[in-house]
């Protein structure tokens, strides 16, 4: 009997193991009623005017490529439609190197009308570009009164939109947070983003039905959650995690946590009122409840939709997946089912008289460019998380590798053999594969020590994951890591904190590999370096806040990104000093920054509850550039005349803050295992929450993940499950979140670079 339990338990454990290595198939489909588009798609429309019906042309003007007419060919109502149509590319190359042609426009002319009344933009378009397996459209707004629209740094006023090609789309665009007051035009705009062979290489788009509504507008800038509704992490809640939900105007003293399946409740508590530096809000807090099972929050009449209590693996297994087919959708340089061929084979990089064909690796971001750092960061980052997950999820941890593999190849392969590279191409159409024609795509290699470092770092860990299944590549990853490092090396004099913290990292990765001295002693040297940046001390006797990094060690400048964030590195270098030499001499040293570091965020944390999103940090008014970065600094908390908190760092053109918040979490994640923090563990899983949807605006981040996902900016790849975009923005220089629904680059465009950081992650929870 005892044996028969055994084998039942044995069985249904196999069961378990076998099922939750299954992989989805590739390219993955987004559940679109989860979706916020659905949403947007169904609003109730409380009011409605007609602009044009696109029988004349009275109120329309043609500018740059194309040609604007009414035409009876295809029309969704009345006679006619309004019809542009241009070529895919320029008899030259556009104005920027690697970027469109150029644009064809129809701009529908109001002459400073009054639209405040009005939120919402509607008309109907009927694409037809025969071959093209993604379609877009950008839109802009233009408003001449007191706000003017475009905006200059944040995009206001730039809505992307994807189309389905050959049939009739109906597009909505709600404009409550565009200045309206005097607007002058709608523009419809086709970019010329080349074309695929096989596919036309002219396009037509059908307008027609073009309409002001009114409807309830989604929330989109602040720290308050939009009225009615409760903010929860859509994929769930990790056991042994705190549970919370955000509201800020419901009106029930109690909420209750009800069973999913069986509709009982299993909990139900007092709401909690906290007034916090960000304003009032009313906290559900079920973090005693740890039992796995699907769960909805009711409070008087307002509900969740469904969210799991399950073990951390458990639950974020499907965002690893969902990241993984975002990878591979990414793919350049072979075919991806429904979203391209095998593309850009004349994109080339040039040192000297050599050339390099340089397609490969992974688009890095919706513009379709390719980096080096993001490539290695990335493949990195799967390595990690591969060799931590394996004896769980096999299956997932294969995937992983080769992904990472993929990425890895692009490094060895765009390489000139004498420390220089490709390390980016600006790649932002597709080409004809043909090399000698227009739409050829060019870089100039560089031989700059922070790229060879960070490649031999990746290059020296996919030796560690390749040298059991392919020797051959594994000591070739070896050699070129250690030329890399040696290019590298020899180039990097002059010192800062980023270039630090890599050749740290690379010289520990290369040491605890070949054992070889000068690994050892170069990382010695760039681990005193790193000290030498920390503010070590309160910044004065009434600032007692600490810990954090200058740029360099003359510590003019605190380190801050804007976008895309490398915090990590330096942090996880002292880890990895203090784990390889506990016996020497500055072990307290490296231990104590870290200890400071840990700190210093647990400290300033407290300016953003509930949320506990990371801030920016602590800026210095004395260092700002201009104006505009003055002005964005003091509307940060001030702390004293010179220093001030920022919730969001300064920015101009690159906004978006997943990158810097997720690379703030990597390395406080990577540390907090090390010093066995629990606290700093649980304020790192309340990162991933913000991401989750525990944000002001209730919305996953992350495409096809939870609920009230937005559709990101990719105008040529189109949706792509598992994409995280640059992040939640500001508007203007104010220092509050700001979601628009509007797409745009870079705030809401795909990017590689927060999704290697999500996947980096992963490998410190699991």
């Amino acid at each position: 009997m005892k044996l028969l339990g055994l084998y039942l338990v044995s069985a249904l454990l196999f069961f378990q193991i076998s099922f939750n290595q299954e992989l989805p198939d590739f390219p993955m489909q987004a559940n679109y009623e989860n979706s916020i588009k659905y949403k947007w798609d169904n609003k109730q429309i409380l009011d409605s005017k007609n602009l044009d019906s696109m029988e004349s042309l009275d109120n329309w003007q043609h500018k740059d490529f194309g040609r604007l007419s009414l035409t009876d060919q295809r029309k969704y109502s009345g006679k006619h439609s309004l019809k542009l149509s241009s070529p895919t590319k320029g008899e030259k190359p556009g104005p920027k190197k690697g970027r469109p042609f150029g644009a064809a426009r129809a701009l529908y002319k109001v002459g400073g009308q009054d639209w405040s009344q009005w939120n919402r933009i509607s008309f109907q378009v009927y694409p037809d570009l025969p071959g093209f397996r993604t379609v877009s459209l950008s839109l802009i707004f233009h408003n001449k009164g007191e706000e003017k629209v475009p905006g200059p740094y944040d995009r206001n006023g730039f809505n992307y939109v994807l189309l389905e090609n050959q049939k009739w789309n109906r597009v909505n665009w709600e404009i409550e947070h565009l200045g309206r007051n005097k607007v002058t035009a709608v523009e419809l705009r086709y970019r010329l983003q080349g074309n695929e062979p096989g596919a036309t290489d002219t396009v037509s788009y059908y307008f027609d039905e073009l309409k002001l509504e009114k409807v309830k507008p989604d929330h989109y800038e602040g720290w308050n959650v939009a009225s009615g509704k409760i903010a929860f992490s859509h994929i769930g809640y990790a056991k042994d995690f705190s549970k919370q939900a955000i509201a800020s105007d419901i009106k029930a003293d109690k909420f209750s946590i009800i069973n999913a399946e069986n509709q009982k409740t299993v909990l139900q508590k007092a709401i909690q009122s906290h007034e916090t530096p960000l304003g009032q809000f009313k906290i559900l807090d079920f973090s005693e409840l740890d039992s796995t099972g699907k769960y909805y929050l009711k409070a008087g009449n307002i509900k969740t939709r469904h969210f799991e209590i399950n073990s951390f693996n458990q639950l974020y297994k499907s965002t690893i997946t969902k990241t993984i087919n975002h990878f591979y959708c990414q793919r350049c340089g072979t075919k991806i089912p429904g979203i391209h061929s095998t593309d850009h084979r004349d994109c080339t990089c040039h040192h000297g008289d050599s050339m390099l064909v340089v397609n490969g690796g992974w688009h890095d971001a919706g513009d379709l460019s390719q980096g080096l750092v993001n490539t290695a960061e990335a493949a990195y980052a799967m390595i990690s998380l591969a060799e931590k997950i394996q004896p769980d999820y096999p299956k997932i941890a294969d995937r992983l590798l080769k992904e990472a593999e993929w990425g890895v190849d692009w490094l060895l392969n765009t390489r000139f053999g004498n420390g220089f590279r490709c390390t980016w191409i600006t790649m932002d159409y597709w080409t004809d594969g043909i090399i000698g024609n227009v739409d050829d795509l060019t870089s100039r290699a560089n031989n700059d020590p922070y790229d060879n470092f960070v490649a031999a770092k990746t290059e020296a860990r996919a030796y560690q994951a390749f040298q059991q299944t392919d020797s051959i590549k594994a000591n070739y990853c070896l050699e070129t890591a250690e030329n890399d490092w040696k290019f590298a090396r020899d180039k990097s004099k002059q010192l800062n904190l980023g270039l630090a913290g890599y050749g740290l990292t690379s010289s520990l990765t290369l040491f605890n590999i070949t054992n070889k001295e000068k690994y050892k002693q170069a990382a010695l040297e760039y681990g005193n370096y790193i000290l030498e940046c920390q503010q070590e001390k309160n910044l004065n006797p009434d600032i007692k806040i600490k810990g954090f990094f200058y740029r360099s060690a003359d510590k003019t400048n605190i380190l801050h990104y804007s976008h895309r964030g490398h915090e990590q590195e330096p942090l996880l270098g002292l880890k990895k000093l203090c784990e390889m030499f506990p016996e020497h001499d500055r072990f307290e040293e490296w231990q104590n920054a870290i200890q400071l570091y840990a700190n210093y965020y647990k400290n300033v944390v407290g300016y953003t509850a509930p949320y506990h999103m990371l801030p920016a940090g602590i800026y210095n008014i004395n260092n700002a550039d201009d104006q505009v970065e003055k002005e964005q600094i003091q509307n940060g908390i001030k702390l004293t005349d010179q220093y001030y908190l920022k919730k969001f760092p300064v920015w101009k053109t690159f906004r978006g803050n997943c990158g810097t918040v997720l690379s703030q979490t990597k390395a406080l994640a990577s540390v907090a295992k090390y010093l066995d923090d629990q606290e700093l563990l649980q304020l790192c899983y309340k990162q991933l929450q913000w991401v989750m949807g525990l944000n002001p605006f209730n919305q996953s981040l992350m495409y096809g993940e939870g609920y009230n996902f937005a559709q990101q900016y990719s105008a040529m790849s189109g949706n792509i499950v598992g994409g995280l975009p640059v992040g939640v923005q500001t508007h203007f220089n104010r220092d509050e979140p700001y979601w628009p629904t509007e797409c745009c680059y870079n705030w809401k465009e795909i990017w590689v670079h927060p999704s290697s950081r999500w996947l980096w992650i992963m490998s410190n929870f699991y």
